[in-house]
């Protein structure tokens, strides 16, 4: 689903099928999930990329985000339809106070993994994500993101129980 690509093994065999770009990012995120065996991935360029975005994760976060045996980045994937992993540029010195989070899919996807992955830290760590958000309602007509903010008395009601407003909405 992040590539967009039909992605099929038969025997010993990888087939991509979809349009040349589909193709490409399909074999590309194919190399990168390859390359994580050998150790760290970084993305060079992802920056210019318009299949991605990185979401800074504070280090003390980060076994929270993954789960065990990557379980939370993995539900995360399948609800979403993206790809995820944390970049690292290889081993440096001492431990970094932040890791990204690399995200791959279309657009929708990816900002609801995003938004999911920040809800997650903020769970952990209250006020990371939020400390300045103030509420807006963007003019663009394209996809884009608003914000409401709620009253302690108003959050739960918003919530729903499990979530259950916030789905209904979706």
């Amino acid at each position: 689903a992040s590539s967009r690509a039909v992605v099929q093994y038969i025997g010993h065999n990888a087939l991509f099928s979809g349009t040349r770009e589909e193709r490409k990012r399909a074999r590309e995120y194919m190399k990168w999930l390859f390359m994580q065996l050998e150790g760290p991935v970084y993305v060079d360029g992802w920056q210019d990329r318009d299949d991605c975005c990185v979401v800074d994760i504070p280090a003390g976060c980060v076994g929270y985000v993954t789960g065990n045996r990557r379980a939370t980045l993995s539900r995360l994937e399948d609800e979403w339809g993206v790809m995820m992993f944390f970049m690292s540029k290889g081993k440096g010195s001492g431990r970094a106070e932040k890791e990204q989070l690399i995200i791959f899919g279309p657009k929708r996807g990816r900002r609801g993994a995003e938004l999911d992955v920040m809800s997650t830290v903020e769970n952990k760590h209250p006020g990371i994500f939020t400390r300045s958000v103030r509420g807006k309602i963007s003019e663009n007509r394209d996809f884009d993101t608003d914000r409401i903010q709620f009253k302690d008395e108003d959050l739960s009601y918003a919530l729903g129980k499990e979530g259950s407003t916030r789905k209904k909405l979706e």
